[in-house]
């Protein structure tokens, strides 16, 4: 029953999506913590040709469920991505599971940070490429994350 939930939710974004260009949904999880908390509103965009890089945030759809991760790279069996506050990243993922990318990320208490501009684009990038080096040692990697999670948090 829950599955079912989530899929119909799911599907009502991608309606929202595809009629508005955009649309606004609550993060649930921490996996993405601290640049994105559980209860922060995400605004989903539009996928823009060549917007969609290393560093970019997204929305894909995994096992009925809508996951919103930071792309690392893209390979030949779809684009690698993985949660910020994880240490293994996640299965490719094909452009069919693909939905949007995260423009925009407004807390609780109503700070918004416009992920398109500067210094985030450029934040995000270097974040995935500090997970690509740190991705086969995990003590590493939380080493590596710690200047951008205080960047994250004083951002917010």
């Amino acid at each position: 029953m829950v599955a079912a939930k989530a899929e119909a939710s799911v599907d009502f974004v991608q309606v929202l999506l595809a009629r508005e260009g955009g649309a606004w949904v609550r993060a649930a999880s921490s996996s993405m913590s601290p640049l994105i908390c559980p209860g922060d509103q995400l605004r989903l965009g539009a996928l823009e040709r060549g917007r969609v890089r290393a560093g970019t945030i997204v929305a894909f759809r995994r096992a009925g469920a809508l996951i919103v991760h930071r792309v690392l790279g893209d390979t030949p069996a779809g684009l690698v991505t993985k949660g910020d506050a994880l240490v293994d990243a996640d299965e490719p993922i094909s452009t069919r599971e693909l939905l949007a990318r995260v423009t925009a990320i407004r807390s609780p208490g109503g700070r918004s940070i416009d992920l398109d501009r500067r210094p985030w684009p450029w934040i995000g990038g270097m974040l995935a490429a500090v997970a690509r080096m740190g991705g086969a040692n995990p003590a590493a990697w939380k080493v590596l994350r710690i200047p951008f999670h205080l960047v994250a948090v004083f951002g917010r």
